[in-house]
């Protein structure tokens, strides 16, 4: 095959790899829209590899490209989910700070709220994150088992987890 020779795509990527694709990040990543936006990535770095050199097994190598792309998306879901709660959390505390005319109270109040962010900054990662998205973006818990990919269970003991241990720091 020469540089300037097209190379036949039919042979490395199909409708089947493709549903199969998509099913696989459909189950890792629990939202389909999110599966199918990733499912074409692939594809377009599977072709780009595919007019460098082609691959001994491109099933393998498309698969392995999902996979990856599917652990980018999940680190960097993580990332954006925990820079929101925290912001939305900073400006609740700003905003709570400027409502009450007394500033005894405003103090108080501006107090228990660094306190309650201390609490939720010693949480992990996880257990925080579903605290904001329950408490503060206000999601059902199906909704914040869906965005994090764990099960209505998980998110219960996550912020049964966060409400226990708030309650006891700000106890103290």
């Amino acid at each position: 095959m020469s540089v300037l020779e097209p190379t036949n795509n039919t042979q490395f990527w199909s409708d089947v790899l493709a549903k199969d694709l998509q099913g696989f990040l459909t189950s890792r990543l629990k939202c389909a829209e999110t599966a199918a936006d990733l499912t074409h990535e692939t594809y377009l770095r599977l072709n780009k590899k595919v007019q460098e050199s082609p691959p001994d097994n491109a099933r393998a190598l498309a698969f392995r490209i999902a996979l990856n792309l599917a652990i980018d998306y999940q680190r960097k879901t993580v990332v954006r989910n925990k820079y929101a709660s925290n912001m939305a959390f900073d400006d609740a505390l700003q905003v709570s700070s400027n409502k009450s005319a007394e500033p005894d109270k405003a103090l108080m109040g501006q107090q228990q709220m660094l306190m309650m962010k201390q609490a939720l900054d010693e949480l992990p990662v996880n257990s925080r994150t579903a605290f904001y998205m329950h408490s503060v973006d206000g999601l059902k818990y199906s909704e914040i088992a869906s965005r994090m990919g764990i099960s209505k269970s998980m998110v219960n003991k996550l912020l049964s987890q966060a409400m226990t241990h708030c309650a006891k720091r700000i106890e103290k």
